[in-house]
């Protein structure tokens, strides 16, 4: 046994070397969600002093800006944000992964081994290589719920003895991760009923749990507070969870059955070794599993399509897998089953490779950083989103074609979705002269019966008066829209340097792209 141990892990070594290997490609090269510029620019409106929802749209939680803004000012006009950006999300991975180590070691009798084991399966599904490196709130959020679900388990499991601190700390990192994102208000919510099923049954100190019950409450009372003396209560609460909640609509079944590898391969191999999971009557794995499978039943029911959505569902069901494995087979058929795991990433990365644009808009950014006027509004399409410190020029900042169509005809905005005359009325420095693209229709192409269905929704909670539904449907489907006016750009704008990137002839470039960017250079 001792041997099979050693064998494991040496070659779970090998196996993490070689994907952390494929990570540092993923850094460098892969190229960068709207999420990763969205969340940098946030932040720096913040340390501009903007309060999010009433100075600029936003549809998260506020904390990740207001931790981002220092980081924001340090690299000023600076492209390497775009790489910081990117340690900040690793280290919110890491962060999440070792809340999670806390909890199989501490509570639910699962080895380094399975653990570890774990992380190799979390890869199967390619796109979490890739959500390493996208600077989003969900990591930071479920790392502090693990952590604090740590502190929970700590508290109930010394019963009547529990220890206030325990409670409260736990409670303290719940908070912290409903700051980070709302979507952590599920499991919560799942939490306070058993927590109230325990103190019925006496079987924790209520009294300890009442007792620190200010700690949350005060932290709660102040954000509250502060959106209430921001004025921005209405607006928090449309655009974080009306909003949201319309925004599955739009996407409908199509998302969920293109991402069936993210959404199905781990958690329905899970489903069926749960049992063996659950044998030893472990009660922190019965919560950890009623936790994972609840929220994964709400997500599935209504549409939820993004990667990032089902983290909590993979790396638990890598857990159930990992925990059959290592338990119930051999050591050369771990073996054959973690070369099998390998080979099937190797061939799904090489059906879906990582676009290796990145080092390009590393470049484009910084030529537009060094050259750009403060302020200066960008105007680019969705997919490439150049002003981090620039001003919005649109509702939606980083693009036309997105939700801010949502905003406009749920809750009226005045956002026309003319790129022209978002042209003519900032006449920025820069413009990212590609084709716009209607996302929300893009993506749904190859469902637009069930897009349709969501529209036909849209429709019927719009304000009066109303266009006709077919009329309002077929404007929506349009693939492209706002052509834009070439004798216009040709009067006041020429090439840059990084086409299709236009500046304006009466602005010249300041600075030009320093030597050390020599390394990143691709063909144009």
């Amino acid at each position: 046994m001792k041997t099979e141990n050693k064998f494991l892990t040496y070659f779970l070594g090998i196996c993490l070397g070689a994907q952390a290997l494929f990570l540092l490609w993923v850094f460098v090269f892969h190229y960068m969600c709207m999420d990763h510029a969205e969340h940098l620019h946030a932040a720096w409106l913040v340390w501009q002093g903007q309060i999010p929802y009433r100075d600029f749209f936003e549809h998260h939680n506020p904390l990740l800006w207001y931790l981002l803004a220092p980081l924001t000012a340090a690299f000023y006009q600076n492209a390497l944000v775009l790489y910081a950006g990117r340690v900040v999300a690793f280290a919110g991975y890491v962060f999440m992964f070792s809340g999670v180590y806390r909890l199989c070691r501490d509570f639910m009798a699962i080895p380094k081994a399975v653990f570890w084991l774990a992380l190799v399966l979390f890869f199967v599904p390619y796109d979490n290589y890739y959500l390493m490196f996208e600077l989003q709130p969900d990591a930071l959020m479920w790392g502090c719920f693990f952590y604090g679900l740590h502190a929970y388990f700590r508290f109930i499991h010394d019963g009547q003895a529990g220890k206030s601190r325990d409670i409260r700390n736990a409670y303290i990192l719940f908070v912290l991760s409903f700051l980070f994102l709302q979507k952590i208000l599920l499991l919560l919510a799942m939490l306070g009923f058993y927590t109230l099923y325990l103190m019925k049954k006496k079987q924790i100190n209520g009294t300890a749990v009442c007792k620190t019950l200010g700690w949350p409450a005060g932290m709660g009372m102040a954000f509250l507070l502060y959106l209430h003396y921001t004025g921005c209560w209405d607006l928090y609460f449309i655009y974080n969870y009306e909003l949201n909640a319309w925004m599955q609509d739009f996407m409908g079944e199509a998302r969920i059955l293109k991402n069936w590898i993210v959404v199905a391969l781990l958690p329905g191999a899970a489903v069926l070794l749960l049992h063996h999971f659950l044998a030893k009557r472990n009660p922190y794995r019965e919560i950890f599993c009623t936790l994972m499978f609840g929220e994964f039943i709400v997500k599935m029911m209504f549409g939820s399509p993004y990667v990032q959505y089902f983290l909590f569902s993979n790396l638990a069901s890598a857990l159930i897998i990992a925990d059959f494995a290592v338990r119930n087979i051999g050591r050369m058929l771990i073996k054959a089953a973690l070369v099998l795991t390998i080979m099937a990433e190797v061939v799904l990365l090489c059906l879906e490779p990582p676009n290796t644009q990145y080092p390009r808009y590393f470049i484009v950014h910084n030529y537009i950083m060094r050259n750009a006027r403060p302020g200066e509004p960008i105007i680019n399409p969705v997919y490439f989103f150049f002003n981090i410190y620039g001003r919005n020029p649109s509702y939606y900042w980083f693009g036309y074609g997105n939700i801010a169509q949502v905003a406009h005809y749920l809750y009226g905005v005045d956002e026309g979705f003319d790129l022209n005359k978002a042209i003519r009325d900032n006449m920025p420095k820069f413009v990212y002269l590609v084709q716009y693209t209607n996302l929300m229709s893009n993506a749904n192409r190859d469902d637009l019966t069930s897009y349709w269905k969501g529209l036909a929704k849209v429709w019927e909670k719009m304000p009066e008066p109303k266009e006709d539904e077919e009329t309002f449907v077929k404007r929506w489907l349009q693939p492209y829209f706002d052509v834009p006016d070439v004798d216009f750009l040709n009067r006041y704008y020429r090439m840059s340097p990084f086409s299709p990137l236009i500046i304006r002839k009466d602005l010249p470039e300041t600075e030009t792209p320093t030597k050390m960017l020599d390394f990143f250079k691709t063909k144009e």
